[in-house]
């Protein structure tokens, strides 16, 4: 149901909360290295992507952590449109032992552009 901007419980809401200061932070951080966007979620989210080694979607938890990841990674894309972070997509077969699915023909890194 649609809700009316005028009624209170619009006007005392807290603004939606969104990761894209603190992904920037993380970047500006680590100038000078390039994550892919489940790296990002660990960092920033707390997601465990790294625990589950190749990024396998098989449980509750991993589905949690993918939604999350989405979210990120929509957040991710209007950086780059605003020109704050550079996303690069890398082939996979030049990632070496990099824990990604093995269906993945690449994977898009992303880097501080400042």
């Amino acid at each position: 149901m649609p809700l009316d901007t005028t009624e209170e419980a619009w006007q005392s809401a807290a603004d939606a909360s969104t990761y894209r200061d603190a992904v920037r932070q993380y970047l500006a951080d680590h100038t000078g290295v390039a994550y892919h966007d489940r790296e990002l979620a660990d960092a920033v989210m707390g997601t465990s992507w790294a625990e589950r080694g190749d990024g396998g979607v098989t449980t509750t938890d991993a589905l949690t952590d993918l939604v999350h990841t989405q979210f990120l990674h929509d957040q991710l894309d209007e950086l780059v449109r605003a020109g704050h972070v550079t996303a690069r997509n890398v082939p996979a077969a030049r990632l070496g032992d990099e824990p990604i699915p093995a269906d993945w023909d690449h994977v898009t890194y992303y880097a501080c552009a400042e």
